[in-house]
């Protein structure tokens, strides 16, 4: 009888595709000068129904762009989710912007360590040793990290948002 071994599918990171936050901040003040303009024309010459579309228009497209923001610090990356579908990673430390629909979560890329209590043991003859175990890792591929690793003991990572 031959067992039948299927093989896991493994993510593989690519590169997202995002903005610089700085551009956008720019539009949204540009935005926020036509509102104040407009508010300022009310006074002055009276409401027409073209100010009143351009007034609400600057206003709804000012609060569409103000949740797509996001910082990276440096050693830090953000993957980038559509509907719950990975998308990509942005790896650029900045202030960043993104579509608000797409999800961000946080994945440090940093060095960690793992240092183990001091245990006794007795080898073959009975002598006593002790033993500890240091461990360093770091994320190298962040839809691996993020997707193909199994957390069987449910441990929550302080990165995690």
């Amino acid at each position: 009888m031959t067992d039948l071994v299927t093989e896991m599918n493994t993510s593989k990171e690519r590169r997202a595709s995002t903005t610089s936050g700085f551009v956008i901040l720019l539009v949204m003040l540009a935005l926020l000068g036509a509102i104040v303009w407009r508010i300022y024309s009310f006074n002055e010459y009276g409401p027409t129904e073209l100010g009143a579309f351009m007034l609400l228009g600057s206003f709804l497209a000012l609060l569409f762009l103000a949740p797509g923001f996001y910082m990276i610090q440096p050693n830090q990356g953000r993957a980038i989710t559509l509907f719950g579908a990975y998308y990509g990673t942005d790896r650029q430390a900045g202030l960043r912007w993104v579509w608000p629909w797409m999800g961000r979560r946080r994945i440090s890329m940093r060095a960690n360590n793992l240092i183990s209590e001091r245990i006794k043991v007795n080898d073959l003859r009975g002598n006593p040793i002790e033993m500890a175990a240091q461990v360093v890792w770091r994320v190298v591929d962040t839809a691996q990290a993020l997707y193909d690793v199994d957390d069987r003991f449910g441990l929550k990572t302080r990165e995690t948002v």
